[in-house]
């Protein structure tokens, strides 16, 4: 992958619309994120900081668009089809180190959540869907991963509809300082893996049961 690979910043499925995040929808997603705070604060980390300024998170925006035009990170808010309502957000980023030893070279890191009264209606597995086929097919990845606190049980339904295998719960020593919902590190992080079309017959590669600690009976 080389910063060179791009997506479009406009993506539609059957209910949503996936936009780039710029600052100009700073007040819709703050909305989101503002009438939901105990659901997301007791699901993300980020969410801890919130509410926020607006001008923080009008810069944050901004430096969320800049990474997507320069290939570094695509996050996109999920829009009902009207564009009028942010009801969460989805993206693709590389991960770090830890994370590519553990699963292989040619990894991109999936990250989703939803307004509070948009659960349950299967729109992060309509968004996050359309995003795994990009990131296949454009951005060449071989592997997307999701990542969650395994207190999140929620968090894990997405992957599972979607056809990833866990790998289970895999220790802070493997992957470290991933944070709890409450900000602290988490001791262990759940492990979601799903290739691309062209590496579903060498999963072995780069993913030894030895490479990481599984807790007993996961």
């Amino acid at each position: 992958m080389t910063s060179k690979l791009s997506l479009p910043p406009t993506l539609q499925t059957r209910r949503l619309v996936l936009r780039r995040q710029q600052p100009n929808d700073a007040l819709l997603i703050k909305e989101a994120v503002d009438t939901s705070l105990p659901h997301l604060q007791a699901s993300v980390a980020w969410a801890q900081s919130a509410p926020e300024p607006l001008r923080v998170l009008q810069a944050r925006l901004a430096a969320s668009a800049a990474a997507f035009d320069a290939g570094d990170a695509w996050t996109f808010s999920i829009f009902d089809q009207a564009l009028t309502r942010v009801l969460g957000g989805v993206g693709l980023h590389r991960p770090e180190t830890a994370l590519i030893s553990l699963v292989g070279s040619g990894a991109l890191e999936l990250g989703y959540w939803l307004r509070a009264d948009a659960i349950g209606l299967g729109y992060a597995t309509e968004a996050t869907a359309r995003l795994i086929e990009l990131a296949f097919s454009r951005l060449r990845a071989q592997h997307v991963v999701v990542c969650h606190d395994p207190a999140n049980t929620a968090s894990e339904g997405v992957p599972r509809r979607l056809g990833f295998r866990c790998l289970g719960r895999v220790t802070a020593d493997v992957l470290p300082g991933r944070q709890a919902a409450d900000g602290t590190i988490r001791p262990e992080t759940m492990v979601w893996v799903r290739d691309a079309p062209d590496v579903l017959g060498s999963r072995a590669s780069g993913m030894k049961d030895s490479s990481f600690r599984r807790k007993p009976g996961s």
